[in-house]
């Protein structure tokens, strides 16, 4: 069976600021096995529906390292992706 889900698009971390996200009190990690360390992030003027809705790969395995300095955003977290 095949959810289907939006196509995820990658923002450079320069376009998006960090000022606009925090990292959660409980930040939350996954290790992917082709991309790395994916790291958590929360939007803080979404209130708790934007916990955890922006991740990163800040140090991506030797294969993937063109995602460094990229994140990326679940759609059902934010109100607007553009």
């Amino acid at each position: 069976m095949r959810f289907a889900r939006p196509p995820i698009r990658p923002f450079s971390i320069s376009l998006v600021g960090r000022r606009y996200v925090r990292a959660h009190a409980q930040r939350a990690h996954d290790v992917l096995p082709y991309k790395g360390d994916a790291s958590y992030y929360s939007i803080p003027a979404g209130g708790d529906r934007s916990l955890n809705a922006v991740w990163t790969y800040e140090t991506p395995f030797e294969a993937m390292a063109q995602i460094k300095d990229y994140v990326a955003f679940y759609p059902d977290r934010v109100d607007e992706i553009s």
